[in-house]
């Protein structure tokens, strides 16, 4: 049977990612798989340092409340939706990676490290969006109604999260964004530099039919998922987010090249971006 895995801790956020993760996994017929983790383990600080038992055994007892919890919001949330436990030792990121080798995706919540906007991906996202092979979902709060927001480029490699969010737009029954950036300067720089205002409309269009063309085979397989089309000048991360804000949207789909140095590293900058400033469930896709 498909698996969804969801990590949690015992936070908030945690219980709002077992709801995301009880619903995805109802709307795709498959099972719940809630997975905590605990690290009793001393840093290279202190590799003398023995933890006592009892120590132990309250952070192990931590981890399997919010397990305990979790699953009774993903009920909760989809009642008929089959859920199953666990509970690790180890670093958390690790232990999800290992336990979602063979899942359709996972799900985990977001930790905000400061009072600046921007800084609320903690160091287990990081790890997970930069690693999985498959669909990693970053819950932050509980989400809105409203559209699902997905990249379009003007290449193949954007294809996987345009499917995608067609797939959950239909399955949600929500309508869908389609964000397409032709240029990363927006169209007051384009004018400082030069470019009269007929030139940038003449892209504008050319860029909407093109769009316009790589979504209609998608749509003929979804014709039930109104789609809304934003063809502009702009950063790619920076138009999605704020047509997520906009909109209230209740999901942005981002594919992701991954085209760093090191072997694994699945994460590519648009990526990055988006998860760092969006304020609604991101997903991210791969081929």
């Amino acid at each position: 049977m498909p698996t969804v895995v969801v990590g949690v801790d015992s936070t908030e956020t945690s219980l709002h990612a077992a709801r995301w993760a009880a619903s995805l996994a109802a709307r795709e017929e498959s099972e719940l798989h809630i997975v905590g983790a605990y690290d009793a383990s001393t840093s290279d600080y202190a590799p003398g340092l023995v933890i006592p038992q009892d120590v132990v055994e309250a952070i192990a007892g931590e981890a399997k409340d919010a397990v305990k919890q979790a699953a009774a919001a993903a009920l909760e949330a989809a009642p008929d939706v089959r859920v199953r436990t666990s509970v690790g030792e180890g670093d958390a990121a690790r232990t999800l990676l290992e336990v979602g080798k063979d899942a359709t995706a996972i799900v985990i919540g977001t930790r905000r490290l400061g009072s600046v906007r921007g800084l609320v991906l903690g160091s287990v996202g990081v790890t997970i969006a930069a690693h999985y092979h498959g669909r990693v979902v970053v819950i932050d709060g509980e989400g809105k109604a409203g559209p699902v927001v997905v990249g379009v480029g003007d290449t193949p490699i954007s294809d996987p999260a345009v499917k995608e969010a067609y797939r959950q737009a239909d399955s949600l029954r929500v309508p869908l964004v389609a964000v397409h950036t032709w240029a990363q300067l927006d169209a007051d720089a384009l004018h400082g530099f030069g470019i009269e205002p007929d030139a940038v409309e003449r892209m504008s269009t050319e860029a909407n039919e093109a769009v316009a063309e790589r979504l209609a085979g998608y749509s003929q397989d979804y014709p039930d998922v109104e789609v809304q089309r934003v063809v502009v000048p702009d950063d790619p991360a920076k138009a999605i987010v704020a047509a997520a804000d906009e909109r209230g949207a209740s999901l942005i789909v981002a594919g992701s090249r991954g085209r760093g140095g090191f072997k694994g590293l699945l994460l590519g900058s648009t990526s990055q971006k988006i998860l760092q400033h969006a304020s609604c469930p991101v997903m991210i896709v791969r081929e």
